[in-house]
């Protein structure tokens, strides 16, 4: 039977990228496009047969209950504040790839899903950039015995084009998240602690913390002491002038939501596109247990939201090729993706035929 995946999200600026590396990468997919006004996806598409425009609305209580049952996975690219969209999902037994939760709305999901009987995979990927920055922790840490230290350090482009959905982090910039440091759990402050980062285009500045899940998986599923994410722009000033509003308190001042529109107006101000850079740096113990040290540099020269669509369609691939042994049915964290007909090198050529530069240091 023709394997069909439905975008929920589809013809937003990550949604759209889904789709078309997804038509390059499988000839014979059927490919839905859903969201609340499903006349802009029979604009963007509308001359591929193969990709078609559904009614999709994450705010109504069964967003998937005028869609057809036998769909081979759901991808999500929109904010599902109340999680309508996963559980009907988990419902009707169609596996589903979350891509747009922040760590306690994706800790939110897994405690609904505890209550929950699955029958088909879960794919949390809400880790930076769609679980690429975790799925190449893992590389990172491939060849280790223990993982000690994990840091991921993240450089955004002023002149990056990016979605609305993408500031929703900021908004959180006054509240204190919780990091796993030497095994032990403390409470940060977002844009505290500096560490000094040279990143892949050379360009050298402070990074400050940041919440994002990788926080909350991988110290799991690497087992690692100490994990932490820090971003930086790569415009000093933009860096220092939103750390200075957070650190005196104003960004608190205008967290609520009358100012919202505020906020968005300072933050989100996308260009025509720039290269989006990380460089992951670990610790640890090798299997001789000799100190060992490992640092891995990405970068998309197409920028954030192509990167947060690679990082989606990797996690596709997983459902999609498993023909003769499909993913159990249990959640799984995008660093998890690694086994059966995917492996490493399949990654790493997916990723590097799509434009995306890696080195390991």
């Amino acid at each position: 039977m023709k394997k069909s995946v439905l975008i929920v999200g589809g013809y937003g600026v990550v949604g759209r990228q889904i789709a078309e590396i997804l038509r390059n990468q499988q000839d014979d997919l059927e490919i839905f496009i859903g969201g609340r006004n499903p006349g802009k996806a029979e604009g963007l598409f509308e001359e591929d047969s193969s990709i078609h425009a559904v009614k999709i609305d994450n705010l109504s209580k069964d967003p998937l209950k005028e869609v057809r049952r036998d769909l081979t996975l759901i991808i999500n690219a929109v904010n599902d504040p109340e999680h309508y969209l996963l559980r009907s999902a988990v419902e009707k037994h169609i596996p589903i790839i979350d891509i747009t939760s922040w760590t306690e709305h994706m800790k939110d999901s897994i405690h609904m899903l505890d209550k929950m009987k699955l029958h088909s995979p879960v794919i949390l990927s809400s880790g930076w950039m769609g679980g690429v920055a975790a799925l190449f922790s893992r590389f990172t840490t491939a060849s280790f015995k223990d993982v000690h230290l994990v840091n991921i350090n993240i450089l955004l482009s002023i002149a990056d084009k990016a979605g609305p959905n993408s500031i929703e982090y900021m908004d959180r910039l006054s509240v204190p998240f919780e990091i796993t440091e030497n095994r032990m759990q403390r409470q940060v402050y977002p844009l505290t602690d500096s560490a000094h980062v040279k990143f892949p285009n050379n360009f050298r500045t402070k990074c400050y913390r940041i919440d994002t899940p990788d926080h909350y998986t991988l110290p799991k599923t690497l087992n690692a002491d100490s994990v932490n994410v820090r971003i930086a722009f790569n415009h000093k000033f933009s860096t220092y002038s939103l750390r200075f509003l957070v650190a005196t308190g104003i960004w608190k001042l205008i967290s609520g939501k009358s100012f919202k529109s505020l906020r968005k107006s300072m933050l989100y101000n996308p260009g025509d596109g720039d290269a989006h850079q990380i460089v992951i740096e670990a610790k640890g113990l090798d299997h001789d247990n000799i100190k060992k040290e490992s640092t891995l540099t990405i970068s998309d020269p197409l920028g954030q939201t192509h990167l947060t669509a690679l990082g989606a369609v990797i996690q596709a691939e997983k459902v999609l090729q498993e023909k003769t042994k499909p993913l159990s049915a249990k959640i799984y964290f995008p660093e998890e993706l690694e086994e059966g007909s995917i492996d490493s090198p399949f990654i790493n050529q997916f990723f590097t035929e799509n434009g995306v530069n890696i080195t390991v240091v």
